[in-house]
């Protein structure tokens, strides 16, 4: 059994433990595929990640299924679509204004903090 970790957000796509599982899937070195809740796969799209992964005879075992539904799935979805934008967006400010202040330090190219 091996276990892998991915730190970014289950809206990104670009990911290196979801990149290790695809090509393992693709390779035919695993067969069964465990994640603690379905998000942690991906935030959206899972049924094409299980379609993906039946067509290479993979089958995708979640260990605590979501039990609401409805209003409140959607509702926990968009609070976590929120956060992770919101997330995003004050990373962007922060490392804007660390640029700004090493410019203004000189250790490093004015024009970079202008970006």
């Amino acid at each position: 059994m091996r276990v892998l970790k991915d730190r970014g957000s289950g809206l990104r796509e670009n990911r290196p433990g979801l990149n290790r599982v695809l090509a393992m899937v693709s390779d035919g070195s695993v067969s069964v595929v465990r994640v603690t809740h379905e998000d942690r796969l991906a935030r959206f799209g899972v049924g094409w990640l299980k379609r993906l992964f039946a067509v290479y005879g993979v089958t995708l075992e979640v260990l605590h299924p979501k039990k609401s539904g409805g209003r409140d799935e959607l509702l926990e979805d968009f609070v976590s679509l929120v956060t992770t934008f919101a997330g995003r967006l004050y990373g962007m400010r922060s490392a804007k204004a660390r640029k700004q202040l090493l410019a203004e330090t000189g250790q490093c190219a004015g024009e970079d903090a202008a970006t």
